[in-house]
This record gives structure tokens, C-alpha cells and sequence, in this order.
């Protein structure tokens, strides 16, 4: 998935943790099955807007609720790697299992794949709004 769209999966999952800690751990969590479904990935530059954006837009959507800045934190933190990449006999090296090999990563999807993360990041968003305050 995007970045936008780990940012969108981890807020919808702070917004109904028991803490900030377990916010940020799902969100984390959430990134591998998210990962593992094809998808179409944006350039560096978009997908930092973009999720700036998003964490932006949690943030004032959660009233400020540090789990759900954690949770939206937590579910981009395994991009950073991609970002930057630590480089060893000239190939990247990465480590999140979903980005190592370990697991199998969603294969590319075509533009139109965007539409359904956008679709996928509204629904969260409307879920970070009306969740019900589970703890």
C-alpha cells in the first residue's frame, strides 16, 4: 500500500487501542497484511505529501488523541526504510519482512489502484470521526 494508506489503517486502529504504546504496535502490525495485498506504490516525493498529509488530517480528525498520531505513526514507520536504505555489496538491504523477501509483497498494480487506497484511507478516516470510545 501507500504510505497514505498505512497512515489512514494505523489511525483507524489507535483510534480504538487501549493506549498509546498498543496504538502505535497495531499500526506497525497492520502494515505487513496491508503489504501483502497488490497495489500500486508512488514515487518518494508524492508519498511523503501524502503522508503528511494524512498524519496532518489524523491528527486534527482525532482531536489530537496521541493514539491515534501513534497508531497512524506506527502503521508508515516500516516505509522508512525504503526511504532510506541501508546499503550493503551495492544491493538495499531492507529488514521489515514484508519489504526483506521474507514475506511476499503485494505485486504491482496499475494507476487505477490509487482510486481503491483513497477509498480504503476514507473509510478509515470516517472510522478515526465515528468510532465509538472503546476504552
Amino acid at each position: 500500500m501507500s504510505v497514505y494508506c498505512h497512515v489512514a489503517i494505523g489511525a483507524a486502529l489507535g483510534a480504538v487501542a487501549p493506549c498509546p504504546g498498543a496504538a502505535f504496535v497495531l499500526g506497525a502490525a497492520a502494515h505487513v497484511p496491508a503489504d501483502l495485498v497488490s497495489h500500486h506504490d508512488l514515487d518518494r516525493i508524492a508519498e511523503l505529501l501524502l503522508a503528511a498529509a494524512a498524519l496532518f488530517l489524523y491528527t486534527w480528525l482525532g482531536d489530537f488523541r496521541p493514539a491515534i498520531l501513534l497508531g497512524a505513526i506506527g502503521g508508515a514507520a516500516p516505509d522508512i526504510e525504503n526511504l532510506f536504505r541501508a546499503r550493503r555489496s551495492g544491493t538495499p538491504r531492507k529488514y521489515f519482512p514484508s519489504h526483506s523477501g521474507l514475506l511476499r509483497h503485494g505485486g504491482a498494480r496499475g494507476r487505477w489502484n490509487l482510486a481503491v487506497q483513497l477509498g480504503v484511507a476514507a473509510i478509515m478516516a470516517a472510522w478515526v470521526v465515528w468510532a465509538p470510545d472503546f476504552w
